[in-house]
């Protein structure tokens, strides 16, 4: 079982079959839309555990909800989409179906984010391109509007030369950056390495900074511009009043397993040497100190993952920052010390660990 994802035209099929809410979206944000959708096709007798907080429509099919018995189908959730409200309800396909699947708050959030913006720009308001750059940023995609409004206004600029390095490996990090203009690259230096290598690129829109403030220790990174530019900078105790929030949910261990047989993905975030000491059969292995440099190219937004380390420490700051990218995620808690799971040592046998 494996979501598939959800592009413009697999979001013109919701539009199109006149399924609500996506018929009173306009075409500046079908590809938005995809940011929190994803399509999962389920066999006859398959079962999927849904989160509170999702919101289903049956494109065909039918599905039955372990919670009330009820049977869910494209007629029944066309025109009012199923929400579902208890943590880990169970829907159980009674034929081969496709299911539509959203985060509801991710949806109003984009609708209201975007009236708002609209609002900004018909009113010639000064901080309509700063909305616009705000939402791009990926800790504010599912940040309260009010919170956001707070932080639009507490962001300073700052004009920054090509060369300057904003954020240096190993130092504390005192503030959230996004960058308004410019471009930037981030570095990192391993215990073993010689020399730093670039992890990644930042364009116009990007933020860092996150990573450091939301772990409350130095800086995992360095940043710096390569050309002439411009931040907005948000202090360290307003990001952690503000943005800091938890966008995920904390599941126990039956609640994991239960995910885990309905399509999730097990994601480790301990170093390689625990991983190869023990680990859930088929979880992906990427540390957290690799985040920013291996997230993009080692994991799917399509893919619901649960992250797991030893006390569920580390897996919530990972659990975090994916919240904050745009991945579904969820979080062991506790960690794996206080669950039964069948362990298995070295490399999963589809060669997972991410080196």
């Amino acid at each position: 079982m494996r979501s598939l994802v959800c592009n413009k035209e697999a979001s013109a099929v919701l539009s199109a079959g006149k399924f609500l809410p996506y018929t009173q979206f306009d075409a500046s944000l079908q590809s938005q839309i995809c940011d929190g959708v994803r399509f999962m096709p389920l066999r006859q007798g398959e079962r999927l555990t849904s989160l509170a907080g999702t919101q289903i429509s049956v494109i065909s099919g039918k599905a039955r909800l372990s919670s009330t018995g009820r049977t869910l189908t494209d007629g029944a959730t066309r025109a009012k989409p199923f929400l579902v409200s208890a943590r880990g309800d169970i829907l159980q396909a009674l034929e081969d179906s496709l299911l539509a699947m959203a985060d509801c708050d991710f949806l109003d959030h984009l609708v209201a984010w975007h009236t708002l913006a609209r609002h900004a720009q018909e009113s010639a308001s000064p901080a309509a391109q700063r909305w616009q750059h705000l939402q791009r940023a990926a800790p504010f995609r599912r940040l309260p509007l009010a919170h956001a409004e707070v932080a639009l206004s507490q962001m300073q600029t700052q004009c920054v030369l090509a060369g300057a390095e904003i954020v240096r490996q190993g130092s504390p990090s005192q503030d959230f950056y996004v960058l308004w203009s410019g471009q930037a690259e981030i570095w990192q230096q391993g215990f073993n390495d010689q020399a730093p290598h670039k992890v990644a690129d930042l364009q116009a829109g990007d933020s860092f900074g996150e990573e450091a403030l939301g772990r409350g220790n130095n800086s995992p990174t360095s940043v710096r511009m390569t050309s002439d530019g411009e931040l907005l900078v948000l202090p360290r105790e307003k990001y952690l009043e503000l943005i800091a929030q938890v966008p995920f949910q904390d599941l126990s261990p039956a609640e994991a397993k239960n995910c885990l047989e309905s399509g999730w993905a097990a994601l480790d975030v301990r170093h390689i040497e625990e991983y190869q000491d023990g680990h859930v059969a088929d979880a992906l292995s990427l540390p957290l100190e690799h985040f920013r440099e291996r997230a993009e190219a080692s994991l799917s937004r399509a893919t619901p993952y649960i992250v797991m380390c030893l006390s569920g420490q580390r897996s919530a700051v990972a659990a975090l920052l994916l919240a904050q990218w745009g991945y579904q995620v969820a979080n062991l808690k506790n960690g794996m010390r206080e669950t039964d799971f069948d362990l298995v040592k070295g490399h999963s046998p589809h060669n997972k660990a991410v080196a």
